[in-house]
């Protein structure tokens, strides 16, 4: 039997839960067999959708869940809150269409539960620059000081990343921010070379799987392991000035 409370897993993995609301069904999922299930299906639909044309049909853990939360949800801006109704058919979902896009993506930010691939893990990184970017939110802390960006971010992950100025490489630290990847917090080194930005994802290393190099949208991200932390840099940079810039991180390790 589908649990009751998968539309909360949904909205979870969304994020549109307070901090409160989603350590309360964090706890859930983890002693929830059908919502386990549901963030796995929902997983493995979100990761098979970014292959192009592709059609997928929703797992019926998945199904279910996404009728029985459309039948809850009142309809935006009509009288006396009617309901929706979920119109049955071939379940194509691209990013578009209400809580189904909520649901499909719903796997995608349990790592412990539906661990990822390592090209949806590279995946989200660059969704989360790019959403970044487009956002404005690049850096919640504004500094060229490695003083204060790294203290920043006490308190605010359960690691200490490595914070270095490399301006004089053409690299200027430039602040810092914690994003959310795949529903954990990661914290972002933000850098400037010229007019571009380079974004430094730092995250215990034993935490999650080692995310895919790669060229995605025209972006480039590069990831390596360094001790007990992993890293991946990512930008719109030239793939050769990104590779500087991995070795300059890297040496400040070693």
């Amino acid at each position: 039997m589908d649990c009751p409370r998968q539309v909360q897993t949904s909205a979870f993995i969304d994020g549109e839960l307070d901090e409160h609301a989603s350590r309360e069904a964090e706890r859930h999922i983890a002693g929830c067999a059908d919502c386990q299930a549901f963030v796995a299906a929902a997983a493995d639909v979100s990761e098979r959708l970014r292959a192009p044309g592709v059609r997928v049909a929703a797992p019926a853990v998945l199904r279910s869940a996404v009728q029985r939360g459309l039948a809850v949800e009142p309809a935006a801006g009509g009288a006396g809150k009617r309901r929706r109704r979920w119109a049955p058919g071939g379940f194509v979902w691209g990013a578009f269409s209400g809580i189904g896009a909520s649901a499909m993506a719903a796997g995608v930010a349990l790592l412990l539960l539906a661990p990822p691939s390592a090209a949806s893990f590279a995946n989200a990184i660059t969704d989360a620059h790019v959403h970044a970017l487009m956002d404005g939110r690049v850096m919640q802390v504004v500094s060229t000081s490695h003083h204060t960006v790294k203290p920043w971010f006490a308190g605010r992950t359960p690691f200490s990343p490595p914070v270095a100025d490399f301006a004089a490489q053409g690299f200027a630290l430039a602040g810092g921010r914690v994003d959310t990847v795949q529903g954990e917090r990661t914290a972002v080194i933000a850098y400037r070379h010229g007019a571009h930005e380079i974004d430094l994802y730092v995250w215990p290393a034993a935490d999650r799987a080692q995310p895919a190099g790669g060229d995605r949208l025209g972006y480039h991200l590069l990831a390596w392991r360094s001790g007990d932390l992993a890293f991946a840099a990512v930008s719109d940079v030239a793939p050769d000035e990104l590779k500087r810039f991995a070795g300059l991180v890297r040496s400040e390790r070693e």
